[in-house]
């Protein structure tokens, strides 16, 4: 009997789920100052007006790829360690980001090339998302294949720091292939005092000559292969 039940362990352990990242681990950021993370393997990219910006995964020893997350810090400094709070896996997905002016006008300046806010899309004030982006996972900068064809499917290049119009932002420059060939999409996080303004464009790149600002900084990407 005692021999039967270890074999039943070993079977189910063979076959348990990947465990979830450990709670409660502390995350160093600026001014000797500490953040609670849910991620295995956190590691601290920067920090953007209030939010660190980090990479890690929320499993260990599963098929999960290293991901970007975003969580809420405090501004001032010397305050008390900030604790977040746990991530929301069942609630409202945030909204949709607002979509890039897709071509400038002809004859247009540079300055009038610069891609249009959701503000100016919407016809609202600021086009500010007004909601905590704690927790939600963007993709890690690299080459990504299919894990079963090792086809190559994406390929992503991220940057942090004052990327665009001289302001702290996170942009995303990605080409994904699709059935009809290689599509271009840009995804953007500009981090404004009122919030973070959230928008993206698809073939094409409006913010491409932005990455060559002062304080513009590139995350070395990685050679992986998709989740299954």
């Amino acid at each position: 009997m005692k021999i039967f039940l270890l074999c039943l362990l070993i079977f189910l352990c063979g076959f348990s789920p990947a465990m979830p990242a450990l709670s409660g681990i502390q995350l160093k950021i600026s001014n000797d100052r500490v953040i609670d993370v849910d991620l295995a393997e956190a590691k601290l990219i920067s920090e953007l007006n209030g939010y660190a910006i980090i990479a890690g995964r929320t499993c260990i020893d599963c098929d999960e790829n290293t991901a970007i997350f975003l969580e809420r810090i405090e501004v001032a400094p010397g305050g008390p360690p900030q604790v977040r709070q746990p991530r929301n896996k069942g609630g409202d997905d945030i909204p949709e980001p607002e979509q890039f002016a897709a071509q400038a006008p002809t004859g247009s300046s540079l300055a009038e090339q610069r891609d249009r806010s959701q503000a100016e899309l919407e016809g609202n004030e600021d086009g500010v998302l007004n909601m905590d982006l704690s927790g939600e996972r963007f993709t890690y900068p690299g080459v990504y294949r299919d894990y079963l064809t090792k086809e190559l499917v994406e390929k992503t290049r991220m940057f942090y720091g004052k990327c665009h119009e001289d302001g702290p932002a996170l942009l995303w420059l990605s080409e994904y292939r699709t059935d009809k060939g290689w599509v271009k999409e840009e995804y953007l996080l500009v981090f404004r005092d009122e919030g973070i303004e959230h928008r993206y464009n698809q073939s094409h790149q409006p913010s491409l000559y932005f990455i060559g600002n002062a304080g513009c900084s590139e995350v070395p990407g990685v050679e992986v292969t998709t989740e299954p």
